[in-house]
Formats: structure tokens, sequence, C-alpha cells
């Protein structure tokens, strides 16, 4: 008993920000950290407004800070801002947390993730007579683990980065993806200069049996296909459909606004807006095995000259 409760103290103390998780990096313990951080009972949830979204924003700006990443404004990584939900009269707090690595490069390819979740399951959950935290370990601490991961990939590869590279972890995706909603307004950066943008939504739950990458764009956007690694060197198959989530993930709005990009998943589960949606889920390995084809697609996408004008 009292070893358990020590581990839970210092569970405690990692999530509140006072122990270090191991540097930022595209591996199973990096990984299993942040999300065994971002998806715990105390951040309840994750939802917009509340202390464990707060909670949220400050370990994923602390890690990206760890990364490399320099702030778009001065000593700025979080971008708060409000939104209406539409389930309700009340306006809501929320905010995007953003770094930047850049390369001198006119040109700037963004990757995002979105860390918000359901909470206690109110609205949106695909349990709705359950109250039970929904911890949202897939959709989308998985997402925001891998964008981390990757920020810390391109700092320690940075002198090969052609492009500057923009990591954007948003908030209030699942009430109607307000976050990346909010950034492409912001006028942070110009979005006339964004080459490409990559997008990461549940990326934890590869299939064992049959595993599998799915990829959406690339109907819009087939260029991005010659610069993929090849499908039959890959440890999964990679299923280059379109759409994953039908207008439902962040990609959507920058689609909108006419910028070429790609969506990265492992797919809809059976626990996707549940409970059950829980760290003891997560294909480590598989996340792994992802990311890897994806550091190889992003050294490619940097490879290329012009790519702004090219896939436009």
């Amino acid at each position: 008993m009292r070893t358990g409760m020590i581990l839970l103290f210092l569970l405690a103390l990692s999530i509140r920000g006072y122990a270090q998780f191991p540097p930022p990096g595209c591996n199973e313990n990096y990984f299993r950290q942040v999300i065994t951080a971002l998806a715990h009972d105390s951040m309840q949830g994750r939802l917009p407004g509340t202390q464990g979204e707060k909670d949220a924003a400050a370990i994923i700006a602390r890690e990206l800070k760890k990364a490399g990443c320099k702030p778009l404004q001065k000593k700025k990584f979080l971008f708060p801002f409000d939104y209406k939900n539409p389930d309700s009269v009340m306006t809501h707090a929320a905010g995007n947390v953003i770094g930047a690595i850049r390369a001198k490069s006119e040109y700037t390819i963004v990757v995002g993730a979105h860390y918000d979740h359901l909470g206690w399951g109110k609205y949106h959950s695909n349990a709705p007579f359950t109250k039970a935290i929904h911890n949202g370990a897939d959709d989308n601490a998985s997402g925001v683990a891998m964008l981390l991961g990757l920020a810390g990939w391109c700092q320690a590869h940075k002198k090969d980065l052609r492009y500057n590279m923009v990591f954007i972890a948003y908030d209030a995706e699942e009430d109607g993806l307000y976050g990346s909603r909010k950034f492409l307004e912001s006028g942070l950066i110009d979005t006339a200069k964004i080459a490409c943008y990559l997008n990461f939504d549940m990326v934890g739950r590869m299939d064992t049996l049959k595993p599998i990458l799915k990829i959406e764009g690339l109907s819009e956007y087939p260029v991005f296909d010659k610069m993929l690694p090849p499908d039959s060197l890959q440890p999964f198959a990679v299923r280059k459909v379109d759409p994953i989530f039908i207008g439902g993930s962040d990609n959507w709005n920058f689609e909108k606004q006419h910028i070429p990009g790609l969506s990265f998943s492992t797919g809809i589960n059976e626990h996707y807006h549940k409970p059950e949606d829980d760290t003891d889920r997560i294909n480590w390995k598989g996340m792994v095995q992802a990311s890897a084809y994806v550091r190889e697609f992003i050294l490619a996408l940097h490879k290329t000259p012009d790519l702004g004008k090219l896939v436009r």
C-alpha cells in the first residue's frame, strides 16, 4: 500500500510539472509519459475552461520549450480565446499552445493536434447515460504526444530543415474545431505562406492484428503521394483514404482555406468518445512505428525545393 501511494504521489508531481519527462522524442518512453499525464483522472477529461484543461496546456507549453521551440510572440506559448458552445448559452475560455522552430524560410509547415476532450461526457459522448471521466488517451492525447515527439526530433535535425516548423496544440476541437479556426484567423503567421499542414488525431490505437495507418487528403493533393515513404517497407498497411473524419478534425479548417495538408490517424475504434478510451489501450509500438513513417515524410518535405509553390 505504501509503495502504491508513493507512486501515485510521484505521478501527481509529474502531472503538475514538478517532475520532468524524458527529452521530447519519438520513442515509447516519451509517448507513454505524455499520454499518461494528459489522460490521467486528475485532468478531468480536459474539458475547455476547466483546471484540467489548463494543466494540460501548461504541460504542453513546457514540453514545447524543452523540445527547443520558440514562442511565436515574445515569451508567449499560450494564446487564449473565447468561444460559444452551440449546445449552451455559455461562453467558454480556451487556449491554443504554439511553438516554432525557425529555419529562416518564407514558408512554414504547420503541425497540429487537439488536446481537449469531453470532461465527464455531458456533450458529444457515445456513452450518454454514463457519468464518468472521459480521459481521451487516444483522442487526442496520442496526437499531442506525437506532435511533441516530432518537435523534439525536428529540433535535433534542425540542420535538415528547409522550412519553418510551427507546432500547435488546439483547444475546443470537440465542440466544433474552434482552436484551429481561431489560429487561422489570428494573423500570427501569414496563411498564404503555409506550405502545408499535418494533422494528428487518434494515432494511438493501431490494430495489432491488422495494423493500418490512415492518411486523409491525398485525393485533393496527390503531389504528396510521391513524398510518402514506400508502402511496401512499412510494418503496417498505409490506407490512403479520404475522408477519415468527414470534416471532424482540424485539417478541415485548413482545407477550407485551400491550404494543402494531410491528416494521419489509426482510425476510430469502439471506445471513441467513451470513458474506456484510456491509457492501457494504447499500442505504444504502433505509435513508434507510425512516427517513424511521419519523420521520413517530413524529411522528404524539407528536401523539396519551393514546396509552398509546388503543392498549391
